[in-house]
């Protein structure tokens, strides 16, 4: 979606819809769908006559599950806003002055990526299961066996601690 930013003096732009995101932006990340992304945003003229884009942006992600790897939803949500110029750290990248034009669609993906968590999950316990079945969280309060061949060097640590 390029914007035609010559517009801007005459009047403000103004949009505010669902998009769809095309799989070809996430299909190499471990983000199974972006699902309901709707935006809003506005580009005007500030009083220093420089174009302003504020955007507002909510969504959500359908992710694995860190623990069972079931599909969850995830709501992001964030907004913005920024002038408009070569200079600017968010929209300097996407702006064709040759052209006046600006892509918000690479924007929007931009600030979609950095809302995708590392590690999201929703189940609070982790049932013995044919998804997790040969493996189990431990934790420090978990007796751990010592491999023999490091006793001598744990040996050397308690010494150590003493």
């Amino acid at each position: 979606m390029d914007l035609d930013l010559t517009k801007v003096p005459i009047r403000n732009i103004n949009y505010e819809g669902v998009v769809a995101i095309s799989k070809e932006y996430y299909e190499k990340m471990d983000i199974l769908d972006v699902q309901n992304v709707h935006l809003k945003f506005e580009i005007y003229k500030n009083m220093d006559q420089d174009d302003i884009l504020h955007l507002v942006c909510t969504g959500n992600f359908l992710l694995q599950d860190a623990r069972n790897l079931e599909p969850v939803s995830y709501p992001f949500q964030f907004e913005f806003e920024e002038k408009i110029d070569e200079e600017s750290e968010m929209c300097g990248r996407f702006l064709e002055n040759s052209q006046n034009t600006l892509d918000i669609m690479a924007i929007l993906w931009e600030n979609i990526v950095l809302e995708n968590p590392i590690s999201y999950t929703v189940c609070d316990s982790l049932e013995n299961s044919k998804e997790n079945a040969g493996w189990r969280v431990v934790g420090e309060e978990d007796d751990q066996e010592i491999d023999p061949r490091l006793a001598p060097l744990m040996e050397l640590l308690d010494k150590k601690k003493e």
